[in-house]
C-alpha cells in the first residue's frame, strides 16, 4: 500500500519532486538575468553566488551547474552591459550627426547610469582575473558609436578615438560625482551643467580638426 504524502504545516500535502523542479527551470540565461536585477539593487560588492542563489530561491551548489564560477557570472553580466550600451549608443545615435548626436549620446549615457547604478557599476571595473582581451574587444566596440559621430566633426583614426576616450572620460566623472551626491552639495541645475559641458566637448573637437587642417 502506497502511503500518501504528508501534510505540511498549513495542510496542505506536500509533493515530491518540488525542489527538484524549481532547480531545474534554472537555466544560465535565468541566473544572468537575475544578476542584472540584482546588481541594480544591491551593488557590485553586494553579488555573491550565495546572495543571488537566494533571490532565486534556490541554493548555492545549483547555481554551479550553470556557472563556473563568481568570476564566470561576473564576467558574464560585464558582457551583457557593455552590449546593452553598445545598442543603446547606436540606437540614439542613429541618423544623428555632431552636437545632435552627441547630446543625445550622452543623455543616453547618463539616464542608463541612473537608472542601472549596479549595471554601470559592472561596466566600469576591470576585468577580474588580469587581461581579458574579449572583454577588451568588447569595450572598443562599446566605444565604435561614439566614434562614428566623431567622423562627423572630421576626425578619424588616433584622433577619434583619443577624443572618444576624452569624452567617456568627461561623461563618467559627471554621473560619478552626481552618484555620489557631490553634485548636491552645490544649489546648481545640474542637467544645464551637463549639456553645457557635452556643447563645450563638442566644441572643441570641431576646433582640434580646424587646427590640424
Amino acid at each position: 500500500m502506497t502511503s500518501s504524502p504528508a501534510p505540511n504545516a498549513s495542510g496542505a500535502r506536500s509533493r515530491p519532486g518540488r525542489s527538484s523542479a524549481r532547480s531545474s527551470k534554472l537555466s544560465r540565461e535565468v541566473i544572468v538575468n537575475a544578476a542584472l536585477t540584482f546588481l541594480d539593487r544591491e551593488g557590485w560588492d553586494g553579488l555573491t553566488i550565495n546572495a543571488l542563489a537566494t533571490q532565486l530561491g534556490t541554493k548555492g551548489p545549483s547555481l554551479y551547474n550553470h556557472v563556473h564560477s563568481l568570476e564566470d557570472l561576473r564576467r558574464t553580466v560585464r558582457m551583457h552591459v557593455i552590449d546593452d550600451i553598445l545598442q543603446m549608443l547606436s540606437a540614439v545615435g542613429q541618423g544623428r550627426t555632431r552636437d545632435d548626436a552627441v547630446m543625445a549620446m550622452a543623455s543616453a549615457y547618463r539616464s542608463y547610469a541612473h537608472h542601472h547604478p549596479g549595471r554601470y557599476s559592472a561596466f566600469t571595473r576591470m576585468p577580474l582575473g588580469g587581461d581579458d582581451p574579449e572583454y577588451t574587444a568588447a569595450s572598443h566596440a562599446a566605444a565604435a558609436p561614439v566614434i562614428e559621430v566623431l567622423t562627423s566633426y572630421g576626425l578619424d583614426g588616433d584622433d577619434a578615438f583619443y577624443a572618444a576616450l576624452e569624452f567617456w572620460s568627461a561623461l563618467h566623472g559627471f554621473v560619478l560625482l552626481e552618484m555620489t551626491g557631490v553634485m548636491g552639495v552645490v544649489d546648481i541645475d545640474t542637467d544645464a551643467v551637463f549639456s553645457d559641458m557635452v556643447l563645450r566637448l563638442a566644441a572643441g573637437m570641431a576646433r582640434r580638426n580646424e587646427a590640424r587642417g
